[in-house]
């Protein structure tokens, strides 16, 4: 079987909400049916077939020949199967995630993972701010599953975060892992200002020291983390890609915080080699 393949016959001028094409809801159903899907393009239903060219029949893998910023939702609540994007995607890609896999191969926007509670993301690219957080009024972010993205990211990167992993291999904006109520988040670049501000547990833990590190943490020293060892050599089997997490080791200067929330957060910052 090949993948479902959806390609773009037009350059979105508007939004276009693409959760309906997860594996989940698409299982079962014909090509012929699948064209006939309403999708929310700006203030109008328009069905797939005037927007995409579809091949392929496999549902549990579907693939996206182009990308748009203006392409939002994708991977919304998707339980299983596989999504990829040759390109970018916008807002709440990956909302509400509970399984599966979805590949970005390029940039997307803002509330990537937002509410996962399962399943893998990885974005090759950049994102934008409230990386795996919770939407205003919701109780927490990210649950569970893991995030990685090749790029940078924005303000607010695991707001809220109740479990779970992020990894960013570039930088980090401001109020990184802010009122983290649990869960890791590792930064291989730098961060920018009040990382960690109201966390009350959880580990963010950063490959270069910041240059402002908030006066409600508490310098706890350079530490031997054997529990470091194991993290890194667990992610060095996520692929090839991620082998380089073998070259660090396990010691960290660590800091104590929020002090401000409960004091049961921490920072690590990995020694240099």
């Amino acid at each position: 079987m090949k993948p479902l393949t959806f390609s773009l016959k037009i350059q979105p001028r508007f939004t276009l909400n693409l959760s309906p094409l997860t594996p989940d809801r698409l299982s079962g159903m014909t090509n012929a049916k699948i064209k006939r899907i309403r999708l929310q393009y700006g203030k109008q239903k328009i069905v797939t077939e005037e927007l995409f060219s579809i091949t392929g029949n496999d549902c549990e893998n579907i693939r996206f020949t182009k990308g748009s910023e203006n392409l939002v939702a994708v991977g919304r609540e998707m339980t299983h199967g596989t999504i990829e994007v040759n390109g970018d995607t916008g807002n709440f890609t990956g909302q509400y995630m509970h399984g599966g896999t979805l590949v970005i191969r390029g940039d997307s926007g803002a509330w990537v993972g937002n509410r996962m509670s399962n399943g893998r993301i990885e974005i090759k690219g950049n994102v934008g701010d409230y990386l795996g957080a919770g939407l205003p009024g919701e109780p927490h972010g990210m649950s569970n599953g893991i995030i990685i993205v090749s790029g940078n990211a924005g303000d607010r990167v695991g707001d809220r975060l109740r479990r779970g992993y992020i990894i960013i291999r570039g930088k980090a904006g401001d109020y990184c892992g802010s009122r983290m109520v649990a869960g890791t988040i590792i930064v291989l670049n730098r961060t920018g200002k009040y990382a960690g501000f109201g966390m009350r547990r959880g580990t963010i833990i950063m490959a270069r020291r910041p240059t402002h590190i908030s006066a409600t943490f508490k310098s706890c020293g350079h530490l031997k983390m054997q529990f470091l060892r194991l993290l890194f050599k667990q992610l060095a089997e996520l692929g090839e890609e991620y082998a380089f997490f073998n070259k660090y080791v396990p010691e960290a200067h660590r800091y104590a915080g929020d002090m401000a929330a409960n004091g049961k957060g921490e920072m690590l910052i990995l020694k240099t080699t």
